[in-house]
């Protein structure tokens, strides 16, 4: 009885407890609440890999042929730190990156945001994992960005404000009424349903070769209805242009038959 304790308190005991502190804390550290939290993550794993690598030294220790397993462990810790450190170089940056994403309390983006990030097309942050943050483009498209390039580029935020607005131009001809073209179009987007804030102002943008570019502010609650409301203003403003007389210049061709 007293041998197999013995075999118990050396060579099973120390996994168990590995296990049940493993398990406690998967418990407390659920996979939704450190979705994004690359630096709760970081610290699960490291935690993780403390408990299980002084589970294995402990009972190993009490082998004879490993009895000096901890002093090895110990002695040989820094030469692999060392070589692993220069054999993933690239990997350590995207990682400390990541972390350095999550943890800032500044941070420029969040999970469900709408970034652009240099040239890469915009898009919806799905994740940020140890080594990528994953943006989902309209065209359902995944992108992998390394976190070292996220942590250097300049990133463009579109939902961290309280709305969102995009301009939207229509051209009229020369000779229009322009308090009356302006009024129109600050109408269609102020009456739109989903619109957000003020009656917007419009502006004239450039007198072009055919014709006056107005120019205005679709302003949204949600970023996810703007790029609809924005053609449905448009529209609604064509309508009430075409019902005022009011003329949308174009590119006409004329032919003279000799």
């Amino acid at each position: 009885m007293i041998v197999v304790l013995q075999f118990f308190l050396k060579y099973i005991l120390p996994f168990v407890v590995a296990y049940i502190l493993n398990m406690v804390m998967n418990k407390f550290l659920s996979t939704e609440m450190l979705r994004g939290k690359l630096h709760l993550i970081f610290l699960k794993g490291i935690i993780t890999a403390i408990l299980w690598a002084v589970a294995v030294l402990s009972v190993l220790n009490w082998i004879p042929a490993f009895s000096k397993t901890w002093e090895t462990a110990i002695a040989s810790s820094g030469i692999a730190a060392v070589v692993l450190g220069l054999a993933a170089q690239s990997t350590l940056a995207n990682v400390f990156a990541g972390i350095a994403l999550s943890a800032s309390s500044s941070r420029p983006f969040d999970i469900g945001d709408r970034i652009e990030i240099d040239n890469i097309e915009p898009g919806f942050v799905e994740n940020i994992t140890l080594r990528h943050t994953v943006i989902k483009t309209y065209q359902n498209e995944i992108i992998y960005v390394p976190n070292s390039i996220v942590g250097s580029a300049t990133i463009v935020n579109y939902t961290q404000e309280e709305s969102y607005s995009y301009p939207i131009t229509v051209s009229v001809a020369y000779g229009t009424d322009m308090k009356k073209a302006m009024d129109i179009m600050a109408d269609a987007i102020y009456e739109y349903p989903k619109h957000h804030g003020n009656r917007p102002t419009v502006l004239c943008k450039s007198c072009d070769d055919s014709g006056v570019t107005l120019r205005a502010l679709v302003e949204t609650k949600d970023f996810r209805d703007n790029p609809v409301a924005c053609s449905e203003c448009l529209v609604e403003i064509m309508k009430r242009f075409d019902e005022a007389g009011i003329e949308i210049p174009y590119n006409k061709l004329v032919v003279y038959k000799g």
